[in-house]
C-alpha cells in the first residue's frame, strides 16, 4: 500500500537547442541533489545549495517548489510530512529509514525560449550509512528523446 511516483522529463526529436539546455540544468540539479541526500544532511542545506545551481544558470526564478519530500502509506499526501520537505524553511536533519524524493522542477511560460516544463523524480531510501535510489529508470536527453 505504499505509494511511489515516477516523473521523467521527455521530449521529441524536435526539441529546441533551448529545451535541451534547460533540461540539462535540471538533470545537474537533480543529479547534485541525488548525491546530497544523505543520512545526516540538513533538508535546507541541501535546498540551499540546489539554488546555487539555478542561480547560476539564472532560472532559479523558473522553480515551482521545493526539491522533494517525505514519503507514506496510501498515497502522496497521506502520510507525507511537512517537516522532511526539502525546502530553505525546513531544519530537519535526515536519518536512516526515511524515504524521500528528489524531484527538483523547471517551469518556462509560454512565450519565453524554452517553454514548458523540466522534472525529474527519484525515491531514495536512506540507510545507516548509504543511499537506495529505488526509481532505476533512467533521466535525462541521452535517455528520453522519443524518435520516430
Amino acid at each position: 500500500g505504499y505509494y511511489t511516483a515516477l516523473e521523467r522529463t521527455l521530449f521529441s526529436e524536435f526539441a529546441s537547442d533551448r529545451h535541451l539546455e534547460l533540461w540539462e540544468i535540471n538533470c545537474e540539479v537533480h543529479r547534485r541533489g541525488l548525491e546530497l541526500i544523505r543520512p545526516g544532511a540538513r533538508c535546507s542545506d541541501i535546498a540551499a545549495e540546489l539554488n546555487e545551481i539555478f542561480l547560476k544558470h539564472d532560472v532559479l526564478q523558473y522553480r515551482t517548489f521545493g526539491y522533494g519530500h517525505s514519503f507514506g502509506t496510501l498515497s502522496h499526501y497521506y502520510g507525507r510530512e511537512a517537516g522532511l520537505e526539502l525546502r530553505e524553511d525546513v531544519h530537519t536533519i535526515i536519518e536512516p529509514g526515511m524515504v524521500i524524493s528528489m524531484e527538483p522542477m523547471l517551469m518556462l511560460p509560454e512565450g519565453r525560449a524554452g517553454a514548458g516544463g523540466y522534472r525529474e523524480h527519484d525515491i531514495l531510501v536512506v540507510g545507516e550509512d548509504s543511499v537506495e535510489n529505488i526509481t532505476k529508470f533512467p533521466f535525462g536527453p541521452e535517455h528520453n528523446i522519443v524518435k520516430g
